[in-house]
């Protein structure tokens, strides 16, 4: 799921001067500024479909249809639909991107936008095929480190297996707004994999195991994620996020482990890169987290859960306000525990949502856990130091408001309106709420 560099890409036709304006054939690279227009539905193409790589380009896809070949890939080279290559402020538009590794994909540059593009069934070719290829892609519509780019008004349909829309690496200052990111379900798995140490056929897409080249988990897809690591202060609005397999909308951990190694191995991520400062606001979050057999996910959540363990610190000092998560199959919000002892804050504000009828709890903060070393019990803190202030929440299978922490710790719970909870605190200062347990101890 660790985001790479571009794909090289063979075998390209240039365009140059007035010509520039008329697209009529796959592996068509776009080096002159200026309106490019796609005049015809092209593909199913077998490499790449338009590449940009000029910068203040808009392509106007009018309503034609981009499709790339995963039902047949055999090749180690992934594809994408529309592919930004370091370009910055350019623009693709109106049209319907389909069959790829990825449907449109932001590689370095800045300042570009995806609006109104329906990405769809863009699905890693080695989930359809079982070839074995790198896994840089697998979703509708993903910014990989890229900073000021915006994505609006666009529709992100089964894709996978990583996500409908997502922001990788180190990609600041994002918009993500007013799309649809629906049915991103496809899992992480082939026939074609299956053998006495893989017994499930998990695909090689990531999250890596032991080392980069193990098997990937295979249910990871979400409808918009926010990943890194080194993702700051981007921004998730007004977006439809539903039916996705995991998390509807998720902000991702990072490696936090004093001590790891540096530089670390081929295919780890760097260390010490936090994911802060996010905005998730006024977004239809609903039932997500049902497509994975045996597991229940959550409509919106900060995840510290990675392929590495305890040594993976959760996200923080994010702003969840406004969203209506509802009826989703674990959580309507879930923040974790932070990770590491040495990690000591999350400081998110959780403002005005609405949380009804979960499969647990509305809304859910995690407590202290443990670990035991070599050197003995390490105890990690919970979620703390938030603010949760004139939230609704009502119906949910466990607890409207679920803090883990003895007396709510450093969380401040404000005016929250619950049915019920698991201790006072969370239904304190001009709350409701009615304890039902566990109280933590």
């Amino acid at each position: 799921m660790l985001a790479a560099s571009a794909l090289a890409v063979s075998g390209t036709v240039a365009l140059a001067g007035p010509a520039a304006a008329d697209i009529n054939h796959c592996q068509t690279v776009i080096k002159t500024s200026g309106l490019h227009t796609l005049d015809t539905n092209i593909g199913p193409c077998e490499k790449n479909g338009i590449i940009i790589e000029a910068d203040n380009v808009v392509l106007d896809l009018q309503r034609h249809f981009v499709t790339g070949s995963n039902m047949s890939a055999t090749g180690p080279n992934e594809q994408v639909g529309i592919l930004f290559r370091k370009s910055m402020n350019s623009t693709v538009k109106n049209g319907i991107v389909q069959n790829f590794d990825a449907g449109v994909a932001i590689v370095g540059g800045s300042g570009n936008t995806v609006k109104n593009v329906t990405a769809q069934n863009n699905i890693n070719h080695s989930n359809i095929t079982g070839t074995i290829n790198a896994c840089n892609f697998g979703d509708g519509i993903t910014v990989q480190d890229s900073s000021n780019n915006k994505v609006m008004g666009s529709k992100a349909l089964n894709n996978g297996p990583f996500s409908g829309i997502s922001v990788v690496g180190n990609a600041d200052n994002n918009t993500v707004d007013a799309n649809i990111a629906r049915n991103n379900t496809a899992s992480n798995e082939n026939p074609a994999f299956v053998n006495a140490d893989n017994p499930e056929g998990n695909g090689p897409c990531g999250p890596f195991s032991a080392t980069p080249t193990g098997v990937g988990r295979n249910h990871q897809d979400i409808g918009i994620r926010i990943e890194g690591p080194g993702s700051n202060g981007n921004q998730v609005t007004n977006n439809k996020a539903w039916d996705n397999q995991l998390e509807g909308i998720s902000i991702h951990g990072y490696v936090c482990l004093t001590g790891f190694p540096s530089p670390p191995p081929p295919g780890f991520p760097p260390t010490g890169t936090p994911n802060t400062n996010n905005l998730v606001q006024g977004n239809s979050v609903l039932r997500n987290g049902f497509a994975a057999p045996g597991e229940a996910l959550d409509g919106i959540g900060v995840l510290r859960q990675g392929p590495f363990g305890n040594i993976v610190c959760a996200s923080n000092d994010n702003t969840i306000n406004g969203n209506t998560s509802s009826n989703n199959a674990h959580d309507g919000i879930y923040i974790p525990p932070t990770g590491s002892n040495e990690i000591q804050s999350q400081g998110s504000t959780i403002n005005n949502n609405t949380v009804d009828n979960n499969g647990r709890d509305g809304i859910h903060l995690d407590g202290p856990f443990t670990t035991n070393t070599a050197i003995g019990t390490v105890v990690h803190p919970g979620a703390n130091d938030n603010t949760l202030m004139n939230n609704n929440g009502h119906g949910n299978a466990a607890h409207d408001g679920f803090d883990g922490n003895v007396n709510c710790d450093n969380n401040n719970w404000v005016a929250n309106l619950f049915g019920t909870v698991n201790q006072a605190c969370v239904a304190a200062n001009g709350g409701t709420g009615t304890v039902i347990g566990p109280i933590p101890v």
